[in-house]
């Protein structure tokens, strides 16, 4: 995840970038109590339609600001047009899980088995460059938006600590009672964290298996806005009192 130092140079600093911005490392250590982002900064864009993505440097061109996350592993090229980015993803291999069509002259459809949601990806072909990215339905939740992304540290960062790690982020299924509390994170899948669901326990779970998961109404799995980062031992105090009552 693209994270940097928060002196330190980065690729994108000379380049005219609409909507780039950066998370600032010291005030999401104090919001989610992440004590290892402070000093350090994160580049995002801002799309038009309210979405947020990474910027990365590319391994071929590290100097440019060259893709884009748009969900799991893929990427998109920023500097690119339409059709240069549309067959860079035709050729992808099917066990990826990404369908792409052309939906217009300067977008295409990205479609993913893994959730039900479809991206519109827009490029400026004139300029070159990535213009927009709507996600469809566009009333859905993205379990994993660009700044959730950047609070949860690589795997088994946190082996050291064990269950005084805090979750800055839970999950939720409103109509199964289910709650999902991440702490580290592989950036494409992966999680570790607890799971409170037919027991407490601590375990690896995914992004795609969230984003499938439906309750008895076949509502999706949502993020809690108002949630206040816990460690992993008061959050499984709390739910084996809260099933003590029962």
């Amino acid at each position: 995840m693209p994270w940097y130092r928060k002196e330190q140079p980065t690729p994108f600093d000379d380049s005219p970038i609409e909507g780039m911005a950066f998370l600032h490392g010291d005030l999401l250590a104090l919001l989610y109590q992440q004590a290892w982002l402070k000093g350090h900064k994160y580049p995002l864009i801002d799309f038009p339609s309210g979405r947020s993505r990474e910027l990365r440097a590319g391994n071929d061109a590290p100097s440019a600001p060259a893709n884009v996350h748009l969900f799991g592993m893929l990427e998109l090229p920023y500097q690119a047009t339409s059709d240069e980015a549309y067959r860079q993803l035709a050729e992808l291999p099917a066990d990826t899980g990404v369908a792409v069509r052309k939906t217009g002259r300067q977008q295409f459809t990205i479609y993913s088995r893994f959730s039900d949601r479809s991206y519109v990806v827009t490029y400026d072909d004139a300029a070159r460059q990535l213009q927009d990215i709507m996600a469809l339905p566009d009333y859905a939740m993205e379990l994993m938006d660009g700044h959730s992304r950047a609070l949860l540290p690589p795997l088994y960062t946190n082996e050291h600590i064990g269950m005084n790690a805090i979750a800055p982020i839970k999950f939720f299924s409103a109509d199964s009672g289910w709650t999902w509390y991440p702490t580290e994170y592989d950036g494409d899948d992966l999680m570790f964290g607890l799971v409170s669901g037919f027991e407490i326990e601590i375990g690896y779970f995914s992004v795609s298996e969230l984003e499938s998961v439906r309750g008895q109404l076949g509502l999706p799995v949502e993020r809690d806005l108002y949630y206040e980062p816990q460690t992993l031992a008061a959050l499984q105090e709390q739910h084996r009192r809260e099933r003590g009552r029962w």
